[in-house]
């Protein structure tokens, strides 16, 4: 069975799907996360002037459930609540209760278009998001003269045991290739991966997202393929696909 790094904190949907396609998945987690402003983040929940959220990752939605209580909070079960990708929505639903829009949009643009389409201008929208945020969405909705009151609500660090985890990785496995999943992440692992010689720099990188894609290239490492939604079906569909025409050409 061929193994999988994926640079992602352990996920038993991924496990799943990539052994049913008889690939075994190696976590690697890149990242460590502290929350703050939470106390802000819960009076800005009271606030009734909002017309939506946006939770364009699970921290985000992690940093909201710390604050919610559902009798507290009972307005936003009749505002619209926006995510961008299937397991954001799948722990808001977990944690806060509420059924999300956007879940099939892939990536900040799209969301962003949608929210255009089914709001009016001068909407307003709570945009609980991390210090590493991309200005893309924002900028969209501004265009629009839509408001976005965005509240940074949890920081991303690097995880203090990456580089003996990625060592470890380098000397004890043999993986097939690597997927990342945040632009954050693949810049904290390159930065490790330059402090020893290593195989895992050789091997095809692939990427959950646009975003995530154009970070590896501009580190000067050619990407191999570009989930075409963050789940793991298609990140499978990517490898597949990489492979199939790897051997079609040896």
């Amino acid at each position: 069975m061929k193994k999988v790094v994926l640079f992602k904190s352990v996920s038993e949907d991924y496990e799943n799907a990539f052994r049913s396609h008889n690939y075994e998945t190696v976590f690697v987690e890149p990242l460590q996360f502290e929350y703050l402003n939470l106390q802000e983040l819960r009076y800005r929940l009271q606030d009734k002037s909002y017309d939506g959220i946006v939770l364009t990752s699970p921290r985000a939605v992690e940093a909201v459930s710390k604050c919610w209580a559902p009798s507290k909070f009972a307005l936003w079960n009749s505002k619209r609540i926006y995510t961008v990708g299937e397991a954001s929505a799948h722990k808001i639903k977990l944690l806060l209760g509420l059924e999300a829009l956007g879940a099939a949009a892939g990536n900040a643009e799209n969301l962003a278009t949608l929210i255009a389409k089914e709001n009016c201008e001068g909407s307003k929208f709570l945009f609980p998001c991390g210090n590493l945020r991309s200005e893309i969405l924002p900028n969209i909705l501004h265009s629009k003269q839509m408001s976005v009151d965005a509240i940074t609500v949890y920081e991303t660090k690097e995880n203090e045991n990456l580089r003996t985890n990625l060592q470890e990785l380098n000397d004890t496995v043999n993986p097939c290739c690597l997927v990342f999943f945040s632009p954050s992440g693949c810049e904290y692992i390159y930065r490790q991966l330059q402090t020893f010689n290593n195989k895992l720099s050789n091997l095809p990188h692939f990427a959950i997202g646009n975003s995530t894609a154009h970070k590896i290239e501009n580190l000067g490492v050619e990407i191999a393929g570009v989930a075409a939604k963050p789940k793991a079906e298609s990140v499978i569909e990517s490898v597949q696909q990489y492979f199939r025409t790897a051997e079609k050409c040896s």
